[in-house]
């Protein structure tokens, strides 16, 4: 019975989860399958450089910053979902 309602809990907390940062291919497969945070991160793909320079202007470190806008990349957590393209 345990075993039961786990996984109608599992099935009811949205499994599966789609994690926060993903690639622009899972971030399109996602969206492909209807999920929304992930459809407004591919509809709000920036370039490098913009991604580095809003990301420095809210205060995070440049090492985070690298990190966040590494080309190919997907956020599909926060107020803003986004993803990376190509180096610019």
């Amino acid at each position: 019975m345990r075993f039961v309602l786990s996984i109608v809990i599992a099935a009811l907390l949205g499994a599966p989860a789609v994690a926060a940062t993903m690639s622009v291919e899972d971030a399109l497969q996602a969206a492909a399958a209807g999920d929304r945070n992930a459809v407004a991160a591919v509809a709000t793909t920036t370039n490098q450089r913009t991604c580095l320079r809003g990301c420095k202007n809210r205060g995070y470190s440049p090492s985070q910053c690298d990190t966040a806008c590494e080309p190919g990349l997907c956020h599909t957590d926060g107020p803003q979902p986004y993803c990376v393209g190509v180096r610019k």
